[in-house]
């Protein structure tokens, strides 16, 4: 509407002014003329295109698309080989097996099988073995620490896994400070996470472990799930090796069991460090057994959380060769 009243009014204005009339239609007349050349030109424009469309489709890409030159043939980049672990001889993790609970039967620091301490009564704190073993607990605790962190970290890059999750581990190790007997743990120990700065050792668990080895095993044990602590930083660590204990045992382990299953490992693996950086007159092969001694049970059992004594001794031995090597090199029964 108020383009219409416009032109009315210009229309108005030219009505009033010869001069001005004359003025409009030899405008018109040369726009008119100007509009035909256009016409013409944009005709002949259109009629030259037209005829080079043939030539232009074929070397326009489609939209999106980018034109390269023909691939010249190559030979295909080999790929290397995918490396399938294999299940472990089963006759050699027996036969590493029986070296272990051989041993323990005749070494006077040999470990206590779980099941025969599950039998004995309780003992007092003030047990004379309960307060020499949490002495042994408290003075290997230092050490113990530093060798958790650093099998952690041998853990870690043999399965891949970044530093950022074992920095805070490890911080959580090292705030670990007190070793508290505790009579109603019996033969467990055991950490609260509200209280990661105590590792609680039963009464009966610390004069199972006469050793040093045995004790480091266990108190690496403990350690680790301290490492692991509420924010389970370490889960992707013991599920990758839950699985690949699976793959060279073919026990099922699941559930918390991976978890309990790599703090058995890291015990083993501290332990390990431990006697190779603290040499004494006793048979190598002798020190390592100590680590895996409380294994040795008749009564194998198991539960929702942890696969039996004897599968645990199985899956370890299995997840580090180097200690079944050694342990069948130097037959020691």
């Amino acid at each position: 509407m108020r383009e219409v009243n416009k032109l009315t009014s210009y229309d108005s204005a030219v009505r009033q002014s010869p001069r001005a009339t004359a003025r409009a239609t030899h405008s018109l007349r040369r726009t008119r003329r100007v509009t035909t050349s256009l016409l013409l030109l944009l005709l002949c424009s259109f009629i030259a295109s037209a005829a080079l469309w043939p030539a232009l489709g074929q070397k326009r890409a489609p939209l999106g698309k980018v034109t390269r030159p023909a691939a010249t043939t190559r030979a295909a980049t080999p790929r290397a080989p995918v490396v399938t672990e294999q299940p472990v001889d089963g006759r050699k993790l027996d036969q590493a097996m029986g070296i272990v609970c051989a041993e323990r039967g005749r070494d006077a620091l040999g470990s206590s099988p779980i099941d025969v301490m599950q039998s004995r009564a309780s003992l007092e704190l003030n047990h004379p073995e309960a307060i020499i073993g949490a002495q042994r607990a408290k003075r290997l605790l230092p050490v113990a620490k530093e060798l958790v962190i650093e099998a952690l970290r041998q853990l870690a890059v043999e399965n891949k896994i970044g530093d950022m999750e074992l920095s805070a581990a490890a911080r959580r190790v090292r705030a670990v400070t007190e070793v508290t007997p505790d009579p109603d743990l019996r033969d467990n120990a055991a950490v609260i996470m509200n209280d990661t700065h105590t590792i609680r050792f039963g009464t009966i668990f610390l004069v199972g472990l006469p050793s040093d080895e045995g004790m480091m095993s266990v108190l690496s044990h403990e350690l680790t799930h301290i490492a692991d602590g509420r924010q389970n930083s370490l889960q992707t660590l013991f599920n990758l090796i839950g699985k690949r204990a699976t793959r060279l045992t073919g026990l099922r382990v699941n559930g918390q069991k991976p978890e309990e299953l790599t703090c058995d490992l890291v015990g083993e693996r501290a332990a390990r460090l431990f006697i190779a950086r603290t040499p004494t007159t006793e048979p190598r092969a002798q020190r390592l057994a100590r680590t895996l001694e409380h294994n040795c049970v008749d009564d194998d059992e198991t539960d929702e959380e942890h696969l039996s004594p004897r599968s645990t001794m199985r899956a370890v031995l299995a997840l580090d060769p180097v200690l079944a090597r050694e342990l069948l090199a130097t037959d020691i029964r």
